[in-house]
């Protein structure tokens, strides 16, 4: 159950407490059914704000597959090119030496990676220069079937999928004040109700007992565990590596990641325990739609966080 499906499943025992017994009832203009019909309101957004969460964890995905891209020509093409050249000719000794300032990036960051991928470029571009202009010509330098043309394209295309990434947070953010306040607004509505439920039950006993009908904060039910990334990689980059916003796992209470593959499974019918510093799930195949969520429990109940959604991408396009 996630927070505003306790004030639904609230809205619903105090309308029918009222209509029961205090039918006329009202705070300022609001009557039972005008509660009734903003609860029922509630009902559109989180599917706007699951999609929201789903555009982004898409985004971020796909920023982070191009990431992987750049690292990767980082790491490989400058080994290739030392693979080529041999350093005991003077001229092809020097070029070795243009990799250097490369070198002295790791490219553990999207930032990192591009400053380390002009240096690359840099470099290969008059290696590539030399090696053509031999005799016989010797091919440029690539790994894995791709050169410079490939990694300038790939450093070229990660300032949009980033601009994506934060245009996208932007939407889930919106998306979750508008669920956040709306239920807020009908949470605050339920409370001034039962306030004056609870005046009108001193002379009305049957309202009194009727009362113990409306489900009222202290019932502990588990906070909700947030998951704060989802990313492809691990095993042949292809497994979901999940991990979770600070100060959400509850020591006290057990928590499961769940997941579901859509056209597969009918539910999410998967599961593991969550790890706080991190869980990597699958591997998966390319193509597929994975749906995630988490899942607490304690003696007093179970609450779930909102569905993330991603589609698995091909990490070696």
């Amino acid at each position: 159950m996630e927070y505003y499906q306790a004030i639904q499943n609230r809205t619903g025992q105090t309308v029918a407490v009222i209509n029961e017994h205090v039918p006329t009832l009202k705070v300022g203009a609001t009557d039972s059914a005008a509660l009734l019909a903003l609860a029922d309101g509630l009902s559109p957004l989180p599917q706007i704000r699951d999609n929201a969460l789903a555009d982004f964890d898409g985004a971020n995905n796909a920023e982070n597959q191009g990431f992987l891209i750049v690292q990767r020509l980082d790491l490989a093409l400058p080994q290739s090119a030392e693979g080529e050249l041999d350093d005991t000719v003077a001229a092809e000794s020097a070029l070795v030496d243009l990799l250097q300032p490369a070198y002295s990036i790791v490219p553990r960051t999207t930032e990192f990676a591009l400053a380390r991928g002009l240096k690359v470029v840099s470099a290969l571009n008059k290696i590539n220069a030399f090696l053509t202009a031999q005799v016989p010509p010797r091919a440029p330098i690539t790994a894995g079937g791709k050169g410079v043309a490939d990694l300038v394209a790939a450093m070229n295309a990660q300032p949009a999928l980033e601009q994506t990434v934060e245009d996208r947070d932007v939407d889930v953010t919106t998306a979750r004040t508008n669920l956040r306040t709306s239920a807020a607004t009908v949470d605050r509505l339920n409370k001034r109700f039962y306030d004056k439920l609870v005046a009108e039950s001193r002379s009305n006993p049957a309202l009194a007992a009727a009362l113990d009908d409306i489900e009222t904060e202290g019932s502990n039910m588990p906070g909700t565990l947030g998951i704060r990334e989802i990313l492809q990689g691990g095993v042949n980059g292809l497994q979901l590596l999940v991990s979770y916003e600070n100060g959400t796992f509850t020591t006290d209470a057990t928590s499961t990641i769940e997941w579901m593959v859509v056209g597969v499974d009918t539910d999410f019918t998967h599961s593991a325990p969550v790890d706080p510093s991190g869980n990597a799930l699958g591997p998966f195949t390319v193509g597929q739609v994975v749906k995630l969520r988490t899942r607490v429990t304690n003696s007093n109940g179970t609450t779930t966080r909102s569905v993330r959604t991603l589609t698995i991408l091909n990490p070696n396009p």
